[in-house]
């Protein structure tokens, strides 16, 4: 992963045109044959908490996505420790399938992605690319101003919602990088870096 360019570089190139697929092979999986023929897929944050809580919680406390350079002023170990993790680079196999624009994968693959205020584009968001600290919790406005715990749609004061945060995306088509949740939601959440 050590080789892999700045997300900076990468969208500077992928918005000029110049970066074309890595991996074509990607494009022939037949796990992206099936997921492009099913049924539309699922925004995580409305598949876990529902379209009308959603909006709800929208309207009355002014939830927007603020990237995760604001997560890593207060949570520097954490921040650290993730930054060799897949889902750091979770638009890239994305782009090296040839789908960068593709709803069904920017939900999983992208911060925020079908919510207001997330990742749209490379061009006009390209701080909410790849899975970042808002991807699994919901849009970090409110938390940011409170500084201290709380103030997220998805926290870890709700187990449950962040593990249904994960298994919308993680489903038994994707899921590769565990078998025992409780396992890998502990390696993921004690992360030191390196």
């Amino acid at each position: 992963m050590k080789n892999i360019m700045s997300l900076n570089r990468f969208a500077a190139l992928l918005v000029a045109g110049a970066l074309v697929p890595l991996n074509g092979a990607n494009a022939s999986d037949p796990r992206i044959k099936a997921e492009l023929e099913g049924p539309p897929a699922k925004v995580p944050l409305i598949n876990v908490i529902g379209e009308e809580e959603l909006k709800k919680e929208l309207e009355a406390k002014y939830y927007y996505y603020v990237g995760n350079t604001k997560c890593r002023l207060c949570h520097r170990e954490f921040f650290l420790g993730r930054k060799q993790d897949a889902h750091d680079y979770a638009l890239r196999k994305v782009v090296d399938a040839g789908y960068a624009d593709n709803p069904r994968c920017l939900v999983c693959h992208a911060t925020g992605f079908g919510i207001p205020t997330g990742f749209v584009s490379f061009e006009s968001t390209p701080r909410l690319a790849n899975v970042q600290c808002e991807g699994c919790h919901g849009p970090g406005s409110v938390h940011v101003q409170r500084r201290d715990k709380g103030g997220f749609l998805v926290g870890t004061d709700r187990p449950d919602r962040i593990k249904a945060m994960c298994k919308s995306c993680h489903t038994s088509r994707w899921n590769r990088s565990y078998t025992d949740f409780h396992e890998a939601y502990s390696k993921y959440k004690n992360a030191k870096p390196e």
